[in-house]
């Protein structure tokens, strides 16, 4: 019996067999149309037709497979270039910092982990820290949030092979499903930590205002010049009760630590501080010791030299995050003091006068180019207050009584310090940094010396140095001979105030005797007038 499977397979064979040339006539007769059309696409467009190809059907798949072979990605941050514009007063360049701060953020891991051997030490752009990095080619893990992470210092080439001027990136690997973390929240706190680095390796700075420029000068103008802030003076050393101390230190943590809190409640990022007292009590210093403590800059501004409110809010602008503003002696700066309508009234004019009367008095009296107590409130707490970041503002007075309420009220000096007279726990911070003694049988001599008479720390510190040298520096002489100095100190001080209150006496006797004498004489012109008074 015939196997049917079998015949088909003859048969089909037969038809191929028999057709196939007819198909390759029929293929013969289409090539010929078809041969000039890809002979022409084969010789214009070649590249861009294989490239379009490429790019819409197989890079697609190609990512697919690499991303199941390779399922990392890498960020590079490149070497700032050198393209930096020169002034009179050195470099200004807007170069993005993110390479440096990422780098001073490596410097801390590289040397924190033993595997990082090859490293690289740098000086510090601004102050006298190294900078530690990886070298070329060398790799830093760090863990983000239990993600890790791979760093690597490498040079950049361009498309011919060559280097780009030793252009160095440094390369951050990850896994791709981290993306998202790695852009949103890794990066933003590299660069966070970056900054804290770089700042508290500076050098911190005083600067001053220059005074202001006249508008017909045309030489380059700086509003700020500096010089490096090394003041040894620290909390520990400045002689000031324990208590109050600590409350400042407390007050100062709480507003550096809370840049969310004061985000929430919609106020700037900044305090004020009034420091009020009798001259040497300390005020200045403690400028200092608040600037030590927080690592701040100072900016010293002195009002004299500023000619306008303009002018002011240009050195507003110009200071940085982290910094002390300070204005000494602000009662004799400008005309701050108490009751503003009493001063902008006319002589002899009512007391009753309208406010409006007042306010046209003021402005039409007061001169043009000047600062007034409207600009210096804009200056604290106004909408230019809150640029640049974290700030605390600092004035000083001899005289708080004479201070405008309006500049001194809670808001715009946050808290109000009293720099009182040298007390006994003082007096035991002065003795430790001028004898090194913490305690000792005459410092009861010196409590009682100090609970008599009011003597300021700048006093007492002058009586240490006077027995310092005179007593060879041993404890016991030289706390004898402060004792006597502290006596006669005593004795000067009364003899001074007595001979002050007589003075005052006596002017006061001879004023109102020459008031008495001036109204008799205007009653007897009076009287001869026939309008007697």
């Amino acid at each position: 019996m015939a196997d049917p499977a079998g015949g088909m397979v003859v048969r089909w064979q037969r038809w191929a067999f028999s057709n196939l040339g007819s198909a390759f006539t029929n293929f013969g007769s289409l090539w010929l149309i078809l041969a000039p059309l890809v002979s022409l696409v084969a010789t214009y467009a070649p590249r861009r037709l294989f490239r379009t190809y490429f790019n819409l059907f197989l890079r697609r798949r190609a990512r697919r497979l690499l991303n199941v072979v390779d399922p990392y990605a890498t960020v590079d941050i490149s070497e700032p270039g050198s393209d930096v514009r020169y002034s009179r007063y050195g470099p200004v360049s807007d170069t993005d910092t993110t390479y440096e701060e990422a780098k001073a953020y490596l410097s801390e891991k590289a040397c924190e982990q033993e595997e990082a051997r090859a490293l690289r030490a740098e000086g510090a752009r601004d102050g006298d820290g190294l900078v530690v990095s990886i070298r070329d080619g060398q790799d830093v893990a760090d863990v983000f949030r239990g993600v890790s992470l791979w760093w690597t210092s490498v040079v950049g080439t361009d498309v011919q092979g060559q280097r780009q001027g030793r252009r160095r990136f440094l390369r951050l690997t990850f896994h791709l499903s981290r993306r998202r973390l790695v852009v949103d929240e890794y990066l933003p706190h590299v660069r966070r930590c970056g900054r804290e680095i770089l700042f508290s390796n500076r050098r911190r700075r005083l600067y001053t205002n220059s005074k202001s420029r006249d508008v017909y000068s045309t030489y380059e103008y700086k509003s700020w010049s500096y010089i490096d802030f090394d003041h040894p003076t620290t909390f520990d050393t400045l002689a000031m009760d324990r208590a109050k101390k600590k409350e400042i230190i407390d007050d100062l943590d709480a507003f550096r630590k809370n840049k969310d809190f004061y985000r929430r409640t919609g106020k700037p990022w900044k305090r004020g501080y009034l420091l009020y007292g009798p001259p040497g009590t300390g005020k200045s210093t403690m400028v200092a010791a608040m600037a030590n403590y927080l690592d701040y800059d100072i900016y010293d501004v002195e009002l004299t030299v500023v000619s306008t409110n303009t002018d002011l809010r240009k050195l507003l602008i110009e200071t940085t995050s982290k910094s002390i503003i300070v204005i000494e002696d602000i009662d004799c700066s400008l005309d701050l003091t108490g009751d503003r309508a009493r001063q902008r009234r006319r002589p002899g004019q009512a007391s009753t006068s309208s406010k409006a009367d007042d306010d046209k008095y003021y402005a039409d009296e007061r001169p043009r180019n000047t600062v007034t107590l409207s600009g210096l409130l804009n200056f604290i707490d106004g909408l230019w207050s809150a640029c640049s970041g974290e700030r605390i503002v600092v004035f000083t007075t001899n005289h708080v009584d004479k201070l405008d309420p309006a500049l001194i009220r809670r808001g715009r000096m946050d808290m109000h310090i009293e720099m009182s007279y040298c007390g006994f726990e003082a007096f035991q911070t002065l003795a430790k940094n001028y004898l090194d003694i913490d305690e000792h049988e005459l410092f009861g001599a010196v409590e009682e010396i100090l609970k008599e008479v009011k003597l300021t720390p700048a006093d007492v510190a002058e009586c240490l140095m006077t027995a310092k040298r005179a007593g060879s520096g041993e404890p016991s002489p030289c706390l004898e001979i402060l004792i006597d100095e502290l006596k006669k100190r005593a004795e000067e001080k009364e003899r001074a105030e007595a001979e002050a209150k007589a003075k005052a006496e006596a002017e006061a006797k001879a004023w109102a005797e020459a008031e008495a004498k001036a109204a008799a004489e205007a009653n007897t012109a009076e009287m001869a007038r026939g309008n007697p008074l």
